[in-house]
């Protein structure tokens, strides 16, 4: 999950940016041709269509009862590991996935490649205390961070305090060639996540305008517990060397330059970069009864990052769109229209494989119903983010009546970029984001500690059954959930819901306003 939190979900940050030619169309596969099944629709004893209030016990009972999806998310996290776009890693995870869609029994499982327009991959990061005394820190680079000079950068450390203009003010010329640490919050709310991005990119500004060489964050987590994630969610690099300090080596620094005793260090952060990487998204299919060209997504994102092995964010939810495929098949029945189960890659990158997804795919969009995304770990789910759709809502809550026992449910219009619905709501498409607690996400998030077992599988099930049973029923509406918006209502959209200024204020405007990204002019 890029980020996003529960009543609003916030914007992805970008840092002024344009996505660019080297992640223009022409990157990105055209749109296969419909999947076809491997097997005949209604196998053995099935049922083509029932209806769902009535296929709904099955699902749910097949979603909580025994299944592989411990074992299958161990096998991701615990021997695949930590997946970081285009890397080895994520090549044998797209493996796992084809694999495990196979085992669950739809119909076509395959993958379609893209392109992101860099490669990334830490080297071996180390910062040196010269002065006045040396001391171990420890860090981590953050993602997509541009390496160091050859042979490492030193510089006196500057303390800007929360890297506001006061403080860039009261660091005056001393920030001019300097490694500048910026202070931090601790985490605890889905609010502070959002802030985490939502002010950093002004902050990287000030840096760049400062002449900085670099920037060290401060942990926003405590006990030395590091994290990763990139803040220019462009697919390209960063304008800085940036790396994120343990919380309490940072204070430490922080107190030596308090004190009035000058802080040199030597950084060395030899981040490999390659021009290019190859991506690819998995998708696997269980076809309509009625309608097999109309379909419905259930959708995760497959990459993480690799400090942990990804298991809350976004791994669990990988494991149970397959489980939910599954216990779809299992029920004996088949929706009227079709249900794709997406695994994105990209995603901690900005999105950019639901991006590529929906640009190969724009001759169907007309016929897509919707996209559920499942983004926040194992968290209890409380309802669904209707992305600004207030004409949908009664056929959600038409759809969730099954699920009464796993509820209440309170579906919120707020809309979301932080996650892989964004360039379906752009499109025009009905997108649902499952909007969930907390739980141990936030502490985790993106963390070494994010790890197999910091999961719930009680819960995951509970929400696995969640998910299937909605995305069965959307599949199964008489009529569509709701029709696929045009360009002028979109843009009402974006202005009533405040989704407009967001995406001025990060960047991603100008990607609509040309076209790049969103239904076209």
């Amino acid at each position: 999950m890029t980020y996003h939190t529960i009543t609003f979900r916030s914007a992805i940050i970008l840092l002024g940016c344009t996505i660019l030619a080297t992640v223009g169309a022409a990157q990105f596969p055209s749109a296969p041709k419909p999947l076809e099944p491997k097997m005949p629709q209604g196998v053995g004893g099935c049922t083509i269509n029932k209806p769902c209030a009535e296929v709904a016990p099955d699902i749910i009972k097949k979603a909580l009862g025994p299944s592989p999806l411990e074992s299958n998310l161990r096998q991701l996290t615990d021997v695949v590991g930590g997946r970081i776009t285009g890397s080895p890693a994520a090549d044998k995870a797209i493996d796992w996935a084809v694999q495990a869609f196979r085992a669950a029994g739809v119909d076509e499982v395959l993958t379609e490649n893209f392109t992101v327009p860099v490669g990334w991959s830490e080297g071996r990061t180390r910062l040196e205390v010269l002065a006045p005394q040396p001391f171990p820190v420890h860090l981590v680079s953050i993602g997509w961070s541009p390496a160091t000079p050859p042979g490492g950068l030193t510089a006196n450390v500057v303390d800007v305090g929360m890297g506001n203009e006061a403080g860039f003010k009261h660091a005056g010329e001393s920030a001019k060639g300097a490694i500048v640490l910026v202070h931090t919050n601790v985490l605890k709310t889905w609010d502070d996540l959002m802030n985490e991005y939502y002010f950093e990119p002004a902050i990287i500004d000030r840096a760049v305008n400062a002449g900085a060489a670099a920037i060290l964050w401060m942990s926003t987590r405590p006990y030395m517990l590091l994290y990763r994630h990139n803040l220019s969610l462009t697919g390209e690099l960063e304008r800085l060397p940036q790396a994120v300090v343990a919380r309490e080596d940072a204070l430490r620094i922080a107190r030596f330059i308090a004190a009035n005793q000058p802080v040199k260090v030597h950084l060395d952060m030899p981040n490999k970069i390659t021009e290019h990487a190859a991506s690819e998204n998995v998708i696997a299919e269980i076809r309509g009864s009625e309608k097999p060209d109309e379909f419905v997504i259930l959708g995760a994102h497959l990459d993480s990052w690799e400090l942990g092995t990804g298991a809350l964010d976004d791994g669990c939810n990988a494991a149970m769109v397959i489980d939910a495929a599954r216990a779809i098949r299992a029920s004996g029945s088949i929706p009227k229209r079709s249900i794709r189960f997406v695994l994105f890659t990209g995603e901690e990158q900005g999105m950019l494989g639901s991006w590529a997804y929906a640009l190969a795919h724009r001759t169907e969009l007309d016929h897509m119903d919707a996209a559920i995304i499942f983004d926040s770990g194992d968290g209890k789910v409380t309802g669904y983010s209707l992305g600004g759709r207030k004409d949908i809502a009664a056929n959600v809550t038409q759809a969730l009546r099954p699920l009464a026992s796993f509820g209440p449910f309170e579906n919120t219009f707020d809309s979301d970029m932080g996650t892989d619905n964004l360039d379906f709501l752009l499109e025009g498409v009905p997108t649902l984001v499952a909007n969930q607690e907390p739980d141990d996400y936030m502490m985790n998030y993106h963390a070494a500690s994010d790890t197999y077992d910091k999961v719930d599988f009680a819960q995951l099930k509970r929400n696995e059954a969640i998910a299937a049973v909605t995305a069965y029923a959307v599949a199964d509406l008489p009529e569509r959930l709701g029709p696929r918006q045009t360009r002028k209502q979109i843009e009402r959209l974006l202005k009533t819901t405040g989704l407009e200024k967001e995406m001025k204020e990060t960047g991603f405007w100008s990607l609509w306003v040309d076209g790049k990204r969103g239904r076209q002019p």
